[in-house]
């Protein structure tokens, strides 16, 4: 799960930009703009956030095309590289959101090697291959589209001067533009392009677009159309709450799913907590439904960046900074604590044993997804079954391991309704949309952490 932006059309490197700061929040590992100077495709980026990462001096501002990413690693090593990511001819970069699980068995049919470690670079290697026997991107990505699996948001610009913008056939990733007259725009979340006042369209699942210059970009089939799948987990947590995805709005949709939390609840409380930010919705929903005070009661520093999206050697550093109680709000009450998903049990054990240790009286936790039992693959770091505490533990054991009073997930069931369009519940339930062989993706994906 990462982000990826687009600007074709005047200060396409500050725009890029902009858009890159509004989707910080689908990666902290590293950020990265290439623009298009003189018929060269340059690169400014490196590790951390978009400011730390990119040096706007080294960017120019007179560049028309130019695409961007923020990284969250999926694959390849946790440090050290990012995109977008050029091409060994330099004739093509790419920025892509998600993961293709046959990278290497794709390269040794496109380009008769198959010792890649990185998805990416494999992924751009082969878009360039093909983009010189075809002579445009739109040709080159369909012939690959039948090949790969997995799922990709992606932009893609050329030495040229084009643009590609290409969503997958299942549609697991979100994928949005604006189209101007004088601009094209794009962002993996809509809310990229409406905090900069735009207006904006979803790009339908298993749909390019194809510019080789600005009035001239066309809209066209990628490949063959498959079943859709949309990430339960980008309505659950990854989704700005303001960001619309295949036309529903996450923080409606979390709303729901804290209601439906609440229906079969019962449990005596005084007040609801949300665990910042990404429980805040699903809280709200419950609050409403239970009739009961929601109350903010535990701070969350902002500038920590997200625990679960950090790498696993500074998850538990991050986790520690992150969180504080405010102590008089929760002396000697009892909370329901409302968070988005329960994935390692970390975060929840230390928020537990946070509000025990500022007076709460009791502390029953609630959880919008349901138990996540099975990798991820397509897009979120999750890839090994031995890091889910679900995978291994029961509810009533997983209540124990945390310390909380009482515990209650959501079902897929009431993620299905809750959201209303046909999803990837494949860590809920290990039926993917995609005919995969676990054990051999978690040695692929997991990188040395098995």
């Amino acid at each position: 799960m990462c982000g990826i932006s687009a600007w074709f059309g005047e200060n396409a490197s500050e725009m890029t930009y902009e858009i890159l700061l509004e989707i910080q929040h689908r990666g902290h590992d590293a950020a990265g703009i290439a623009f298009l100077r003189n018929g060269k495709l340059k690169i400014a980026g490196g590790s951390g956030f978009v400011w730390n990462a990119i040096n706007p001096s080294k960017l120019d501002n007179k560049a028309r095309l130019a695409i961007g990413h923020v990284r969250y690693s999926t694959s390849g090593s946790y440090a050290g590289i990012y995109q977008p990511v050029v091409g060994r001819n330099k004739k093509i970069i790419l920025a892509f959101n998600g993961n293709i699980i046959n990278f290497r068995e794709a390269a040794t049919i496109f380009l008769g090697k198959k010792n890649y470690v990185w998805d990416a670079k494999a992924f751009v290697d082969i878009l360039e291959e093909l983009y010189e026997e075809h002579g445009n991107l739109a040709d080159a990505i369909r012939d690959i589209s039948s090949i790969l699996k997995g799922s990709y948001s992606l932009v893609a610009i050329s030495s040229r001067g084009e643009i590609l913008v290409a969503r997958d056939p299942r549609g697991i990733r979100p994928l949005a533009y604006s189209l101007g007259d004088e601009y094209l725009a794009v962002s993996s979340e809509t809310a990229g392009l409406s905090a900069l006042g735009l207006g904006w369209k979803e790009l339908e699942r298993n749909n390019l677009i194809y510019c080789q210059e600005l009035g001239s970009c066309s809209k066209e089939i990628l490949g063959k159309t498959l079943d859709p799948a949309y990430c339960a987990f980008e309505y659950i947590y990854f989704l700005r709450p303001d960001s619309f995805f295949e036309g529903i709005n996450a923080h409606e949709a979390r709303k729901r799913m804290g209601s439906k939390l609440a229906e079969k609840d019962y449990v005596e409380a005084d007040l609801v907590a949300p665990v910042p930010d990404s429980g805040r919705s699903a809280a709200i929903g419950y609050a409403i439904r239970r009739g009961l005070p929601l109350d903010e009661v535990i701070y969350r520093n902002r500038f920590s960046g997200r625990a679960f999206i950090s790498a696993p050697t500074i998850r538990r550093k991050v986790l520690l900074k992150k969180f504080q109680v405010m102590k008089e709000s929760v002396r000697d009450r009892k909370i329901i604590l409302v968070d988005d998903s329960i994935v390692r049990g970390d975060t929840s054990r230390h928020l537990v044993r946070l509000l025990r240790n500022a007076g709460a009286k009791e502390v029953h936790l609630r959880s919008a997804a349901p138990p996540i039992v099975s990798p991820c693959f397509f897009g979120i770091d999750m890839p090994t079954r031995e890091e889910l505490i679900a995978y291994s533990k029961s509810i009533e054991e997983i209540r124990r391991y945390i310390g909380a009073d009482t515990l209650i997930y959501n079902t897929v069931k009431d993620i299905k309704d809750s959201v209303g369009k046909p999803l990837c519940l494949g860590c809920f339930t290990s039926l993917y949309p995609i005919k995969i062989r676990v054990d051999m993706l978690e040695v692929l994906f997991s990188r040395g952490r098995r």
